[in-house]
């Protein structure tokens, strides 16, 4: 992890032009030289994270999972940065309330990845999952990663929402009655910031409905004396650009339409006499920036010109009186939103321009399919290649899923890792559509991308108190690197702080103890273990015969929804979508049986549960499905102990003095109610106290347990309170506390059926897979090589598969290509 953040940093200095060495060479102005320093300052002292999450498919049936994985990096250059150690996953309702979270922790140490069970009782409607550390709590929360996704209930009735058994649309009857009330914003925005007198500039604007999507708005320019000046019309999702040469002294006004009739007067900004304005031609392989003066007059001082590309220098020049302006190259400039500063003498900005750079800086994967089509139940092998920009194969790895097109249907527009990191991630606001800007098929990409420049703009940082020497320090979150349980002991009823008070933490059933002392104030903080959630510590304070003294641990925090996420005006989807939650629903009672409900005169009753699947699914969080060998709660009733038992397994072995244990002459992790044990802390477990235990052997069954599960897994599962015959009430007094502290999620191992049996080809039971496969972690060797195999389902149709990631460099990985199942 060290060396992750080492090489961040390296990577920051050696991709700015203006390193330490430059920032001494005497061609830098010294307003530029100190404007370097202070910006490159301000990313050294307060680096910043990004978060994308990988999800396997746009929308989802009550009953589901949600399977993601994460990419953190460093916000300014997007090499992969596990400063956290923690990753916070929630799932939003419409309302902002927060209606699951999940703690993650990284697997081996990089790879964040995971799973969110969706309830079958789930109401369905929008959704949006939030992603954060609680690092990025230093930042707004507009930087957060947001993503809307529909969740669709076929199991149970919907409040609320009609459906349109022709159409197979969902229309909300709430956003039906009020969407012709709904008003639309307008807002104009001079090149370069200032409306300047006496020279044809252009205007971007910006039209949005209530609910904040563009919407298509036509008008004229009117002065103050209503004449015509000019007309204008947006041309991509409420923006568009007109063309003015504004007089002083006068007051120009935008007169507006929207496509349903509905009008309205806005001023445009004051014309100025007194400021600059930056304005900017882009070309392949140049930008060209030049200065608007008041009325074309010439320059007498000389400027500043600074060039950020995510907050970091990648150009700087004077811009001399008799100068018109400056090109400079985009060679070997990286992807993303860029800004120009136009700087005084003292360093401060009198104009600032957005662009956004397209780079020849993402990588390449290449997937090439065994076969050109595929049957039902079939094997399918992917062959992939990955290698950067500049064509060298990449030892990375990336996260990969496969969805059925009958079922799923992917917006290109929408969402990938692409857009968000080079775009969304560095903008304040919603971005509609966003990878309809770096979609091929988009001729207009360039010209639509500028549009969007015009109108949002970079605020990661405020830029003018960095450049003043202000820099941000956030607001006072530390980096989170384990679990951390603070409180206060105090006497009672005066509630004064106890210091020296020794406060003990028992782990129930982990064998885990732990004891700290409180300060001067009586306060106590103790770095723990990690523990999985639902994990219950038991906290005592000490307490002398006669003292009257309370315990108060402090309660998890996490940031509260202050910025709505933008939902469309009414709930509809296609009959891909009734079709869908058809076959969810089918698939649900298939895998779980039917939902037991009593009706007059008729009993529903469900499928028999595998009492051993429910305890592994329950308690060790999916890690694996089935394992190579199992002891049950009667066989381990007979054992003297868990040695001897253990022995009986096949392949297992245990030394003569019982100090060690191997499988298939490998150690094997131990695992007791997902924590790690060793072989010592083993013999000390009573078989009276163990429920079950599952012996994995295989690779496929290990697997999610990483490197340390190669030689093996032996997973142990306590009984727990409610499964012992004598339960024996406790009281607790004031002086303790049962805590139960977000522990972090285990992540599940994604059903993969086992055709390659032809009993289980044969098996009548429809394959009803919407997400046909997913593996978050595909890891590709120093040759840029890697494999995947899967099997088909049952359904004829096209298979949408994608691939995301990020090379160690930063280079982003996205790619989308078609599998047929005939």
């Amino acid at each position: 992890m060290k060396k992750s953040i080492i090489f961040g940093f390296a990577l920051i200095f050696s991709i700015n032009l203006f390193a330490q060495e430059s920032a001494s060479d005497a061609s830098i102005p010294k307003t530029n030289e100190t404007a370097i320093t202070h910006l490159t300052n301000q990313i050294k002292n307060f680096p910043q994270e990004k978060i994308y999450l990988h999800i396997d498919k746009p929308y989802y049936s009550a009953g589901e999972r949600i399977w993601f994985r994460a990419y953190m990096v460093h916000a300014t250059v997007h090499t992969p940065f596990y400063f956290s150690r923690y990753l916070y996953v929630e799932l939003l309702n419409a309302h902002n309330e927060v209606v699951l979270r999940k703690k993650i922790r990284p697997i081996d140490e990089t790879q964040f990845f995971g799973q969110i069970e969706l309830s079958p009782d789930i109401a369905e409607g929008w959704y949006s999952i939030r992603a954060y550390t609680k690092f990025m709590q230093n930042i707004d929360e507009d930087y957060f990663f947001r993503q809307r996704v529909f969740i669709g209930n076929s199991l149970k009735g919907i409040n609320g929402v009609t459906v349109d058994e022709n159409t197979g649309s969902y229309n909300s009857d709430f956003k039906k009655a009020t969407e012709q009330k709904a008003d639309f914003d307008i807002q104009f925005f001079p090149e370069g910031g200032h409306l300047i007198a006496g020279n044809l500039q252009m205007v971007g604007f910006k039209a949005i409905t209530k609910n904040g999507l563009g919407t298509d708005v036509s008008g004229r320019i009117v002065d103050e004396q209503n004449k015509d000046i000019c007309t204008f019309k947006s041309s991509h999702l409420g923006m568009g650009i007109l063309a003015i040469t504004p007089e002083a002294g006068k007051t120009y006004s935008a007169i507006c339409e929207d496509n349903r009739g509905l009008s309205m007067t806005i001023k445009l900004p004051e014309v100025s006499v007194q400021h600059y304005a930056l304005v900017m031609k882009q070309s392949s392989t140049l930008i060209n920036v030049s200065v608007l003066t008041p009325n074309a007059a010439p320059r007498t001082d000389t400027l500043y010109l600074i060039v950020n590309l995510r907050g970091l220098p990648i150009f700087q020049s004077s811009l001399l009186p008799e100068s018109a302006g400056i090109a400079f190259s985009k060679k070997g400039v990286s992807s993303g939103v860029a800004q120009l500063l136009l700087l005084n003498k003292n360093g401060e900005i009198l104009s600032e321009r957005m662009l956004y750079i397209f780079g020849e800086d993402k990588a390449n994967l290449n997937l090439t399919l065994d076969k050109p089509y595929y049957m039902k139940r079939d094997a399918a092998h992917a062959a992939i290649v990955l290698k950067d920009s500049k064509g060298h194969p990449v030892e990375g790895d990336f996260s990969i899923s496969v969805t059925d097109d009958n079922d799923v249907k992917i917006d290109p527009n929408e969402t990938t890792i692409e857009s968000y990191l080079l775009l969304q991630s560095d903008l304040k606001g919603y971005v509609e559509n966003p990878n309809w800007y770096f979609n091929p098929a988009n001729k207009n990409a360039s010209f639509q991308m500028d549009l969007l420049m015009l109108t949002q703009g970079w605020k990661r940082y405020d830029v003018p108190a960095v450049l003043a020497g202000n820099y941000d320090k956030g607001r006072g979150f530390s980096l989170e690197q384990g679990l951390i349980i603070s409180g206060k002991v105090q006497n009672f009823p005066a509630r004064r702080g106890l210091p020296n008070n020794n406060v003990t933490f028992l782990v129930h059933k982990k064998m885990g103890f732990d004891m700290t002392t409180t300060d001067n104030r009586g306060r106590f903080s103790l770095k723990c273990p990690e523990y999985p959630d639902s994990t219950k510590i038991m906290i005592q304070a000490e307490k002398k015969p006669g003292a009257f003294i309370e315990l108060v641990v402090y309660p998890d925090t996490f940031p509260k929804v202050g910025v709505s996420c933008v939902y469309p005006d009414d709930i509809k989807q296609n009959l891909a979508m009734k079709d869908f939650l058809k076959k969810s629903r089918d698939r649900y009672y298939y895998q779980n049986g039917m939902k037991s409900v009593t009706l007059k005169d008729v009993v529903v009753t469900a499928k028999k549960v595998d009492k051993n699947k429910k305890i592994r699914d329950e308690r060790a969080g999916g890690m694996y499905s089935y394992p190579s060998y199992t002891f049950d709660e009667e066989a381990i009733s007979r054992a003297t102990n868990l040695a001897n038992l253990l022995m009986q397994a096949p392949g297992v072995t245990v030394s003569s003095d019982g100090t060690s244990i191997t499988i298939r002459n490998n150690t094997p992790l131990i695992m007791v109610d997902n924590m790690e044990c060793s072989m010592e802390e083993l013999s000390s477990i009573s078989p009276s106290d163990v429920q079950m235990i599952d012996i994995l052997k295989d690779p496929s069954e290990t697997m999610m347990f990483g490197s340390k599960g190669q030689g093996g897994v032996i997973y142990i599962y306590l009984k727990r309170m409610e499964d012992r015959e004598e339960k024996e009430p406790e009281e607790m007094g004031r002086n303790q506390v049962e805590f139960i502290p977000l522990g972090y999620s285990l992540p599940a191992e994604f059903y993969v059926p086992r055709y390659q049996m032809e009993e289980n080809r044969q098996d009548p039971i429809p394959d009803l897979r919407s997400t046909i496969f997913w593996k978050p972690v595909v890891k590709s060797n120093a040759n840029g090589q890697a494999d995947i195999f899967f099997y088909t389902a049952d359904t004829p149709g096209t298979y949408t598969i994608t691939a995301e990631g990020i090379t160690p460099e930063g280079e982003i990985i996205h790619y989308q290509g078609k599998l047929n199942r005939k």
